[in-house]
């Protein structure tokens, strides 16, 4: 690098200081700004862990009660119905995605579900009926 660069470099790091610094006047309403999303995502983690822990606590209850019975899941159906929403959802962004931006990358976040909803759609048709 050469002097003349690396002075051009330093004036223009003063000129984004001098910026960032005089931009500081009015920061009161930044702090509450900022901090609602930390205080929801904080919030919503307590209530997540307080969910599972009486979800734990309630089938602990059962099982010492001697009341557990095991659901039974249906892993065809449970495919069925998880490729029947993957597929809608993918061919709705697809088309949306080559409405609005042509044929570009942005595709592959349609595309993705889609073939997604297709192989489980897929595997539900070729897989043994139990």
């Amino acid at each position: 690098m050469t002097p003349e660069e690396k002075e051009t470099l330093f004036k223009s790091l003063e000129q984004i200081l001098r910026a960032l610094q005089s931009s500081q006047g009015g920061g009161e309403y930044k702090i509450v700004l900022y901090s609602i999303p930390i205080v929801g995502i904080i919030f919503g983690c307590v209530l997540l862990f307080f969910l599972f822990f009486w979800w734990y606590r309630q089938r602990m209850a059962i099982i010492k009660a001697g009341l557990y019975k095991k659901e039974p899941f249906d892993l065809r159906l449970y495919s069925f119905f998880l490729g029947l929403v993957l597929t809608f959802v993918g061919i709705a962004l697809s088309i949306s995605f080559i409405l609005v931006l042509g044929k570009s990358l942005a595709m592959i976040g349609g595309l993705v579900p889609l073939g997604a909803g297709l192989g489980l759609l897929c595997y539900y048709k070729w897989s043994p009926k139990t």
